[in-house]
């Protein structure tokens, strides 16, 4: 097997150092031939020559920038990937980047092995389908009916000409379905299938355009659109071919990575509030044991019950701190392979006594067959509670419904948690999963933080939809 021959453009050696150690890294790195060059010269003089297949080229080059050589490579003709590398994240940069014909932009101290090997090969991929779409009709035909990816044709007014089987089995339509529908139901929002028009008509090609893209059985799919215009022969109309990258996977793991980060710095927090706290509540307690065991006071029932008030408020902060440092901690999960259905049913019994106290109606939808998961039982069965109750002391005025349902959606069993509370005001949902953050009277505010750290540790997430009337909270954890 060749290897794949990449090239570095990067006037810091010390960037080469660091790059090359990254590509050691990778899963399978004898695949890959890395060379470093220093100079935006050198680079032009590389690319020019067909030398490598597929370069990675720093954002400061001198007196130079990548997107210059990116701009001046694309002009020459140049069908290899570049990939722009920049130590600053800048939405700017990124565009600039993309505009000009860049495969991909990434954060030089952001990149991982993984990162920057999917990186890689989603640009060799793109580029090599791009060349054979631009090669002949024949052969476009070939790649179109074998890619793996999605695409689509369609035109201005949203009419389906075509898709291909890889895109029938991403959205989950018959061929017959899917050329009677319009291509703006295939949006998730219409303002992103407008904006990708718009982009498209003014500049003839999309590159990298990201949006979100629903599914005949309503899973939303964040994607990366590559589309060209280009003139039907037969029809003599305008159509877009449109190949649709899922950035799905990759957007879960970021998620996951910045949640992980936030739970590491919540912990740590945690664990220093707490000794803070537990130091002061000691010497407390001190003095009311002393308080307390004095003879001369044994007889002040006024003061004895005073003592006690405090006593008791002194064991609820050693309870909440202890709560708090619970549902920051990485707890270890030790999964087995258990039927979700009965772990959600254990869950609802758990909580009985509370619908039947509120007088709640509980409508349940599962699927019929029992689905067995890999999960730590104990573990998802409480944060199916903690959701739950979360969902029950929303509910204020009759009639009191909550709906709970699941769906086997792509790879992931999702449990469907909705009620018709009072839901959450809009300005405020971004912190619903941030410990301590309640809108109840008498709640701590722990329970969603760890829910979902659970659901993280088990390849999972938890996403909260807000909902007309009510709030939506659904569960997703792996099949597989």
């Amino acid at each position: 097997m060749s290897k794949i021959k990449v090239l570095l453009i990067d006037d810091d050696e010390d960037d080469y150092i660091i790059t090359k150690d990254v590509f050691n890294r990778i899963n399978g790195a004898e695949r890959y031939e890395l060379t470093w060059i220093d100079t935006f010269e050198k680079g032009i003089n590389a690319v020019l020559k067909h030398q490598f297949d597929i370069y990675l080229v720093d954002y400061r080059l001198g007196k130079h920038t990548g997107v210059d050589l990116v701009n001046e490579a694309v002009l020459s003709g140049i069908k290899e990937p570049i990939i722009i590398l920049t130590g600053k994240g800048d939405y700017k940069i990124d565009e600039e980047a993309m505009n000009v014909g860049a495969a991909d932009y990434l954060i030089k101290d952001k990149i991982e092995p993984d990162t920057l090997d999917r990186s890689i090969r989603y640009a060799l991929k793109q580029s090599e389908t791009l060349k054979a779409l631009k090669e002949s009709e024949n052969k476009f035909k070939i790649i179109f009916d074998k890619a793996k990816e999605p695409i689509l044709i369609s035109d201005y007014t949203g009419k389906i000409h075509d898709i291909n089987k890889a895109g029938l089995q991403f959205f989950g339509y018959h061929i017959k379905e899917m050329l009677e529908l319009n291509d703006r139901s295939l949006f998730y929002t219409q303002e992103d299938r407008e904006n990708f028009i718009q982009e498209l008509e003014t500049k003839g090609a999309v590159s990298d355009f990201e949006c979100q893209m629903v599914s005949n059985k309503g899973q939303v799919y964040f994607c990366s659109l590559s589309s060209f215009l280009q003139i039907d022969p037969q029809n003599m109309v305008e159509v877009y071919h449109t190949i649709i990258h899922d950035l799905t996977h990759r957007k879960h793991q970021e998620t996951k990575f910045i949640h992980e980060s936030k739970f590491s710095i919540s912990e740590h927090i945690a664990k220093g509030f707490a000794e803070e706290i537990r130091n002061p509540l000691s010497t407390i307690n001190l003095v009311l044991y002393d308080l307390t065991t004095d003879e001369s006071l044994a007889y002040n029932e006024t003061l004895q019950s005073n003592l006690e008030t405090i006593k008791n408020n002194i064991d609820d902060i050693n309870q909440l701190t202890r709560n708090f440092i619970e549902s920051t901690e990485n707890k270890p999960i030790s999964t087995q392979k258990n039927g979700i259905n009965q772990v959600i049913e254990e869950a609802l019994a758990e909580i009985n006594d509370l619908i039947l106290g509120h007088r709640i109606v509980l409508e349940k939808h599962l699927l019929p067959s029992e689905v067995y998961l890999s999960i730590d039982k104990k573990q998802i069965k409480k944060a199916l509670v903690n959701i739950l109750k979360n969902a029950v002391e929303g509910m204020e005025t009759y009639p009191k419904v909550l709906n709970i349902s699941s769906i086997n959606d792509s790879g992931f069993y999702s449990i469907l948690i909705e009620d018709n509370g009072k839901g959450i005001n809009q300005d405020l949902e971004h912190q619903i999963f941030e410990p301590f953050f309640t809108t109840k009277k008498d709640a701590e505010g722990l329970g969603l933080t760890e829910a979902e750290r659970t659901l993280l540790a088990h390849n999972g997430n938890i996403v909260f939809k807000p909902q007309e009337n009510g709030s939506l909270f659904v569960v997703k954890l792996p099949i597989n």
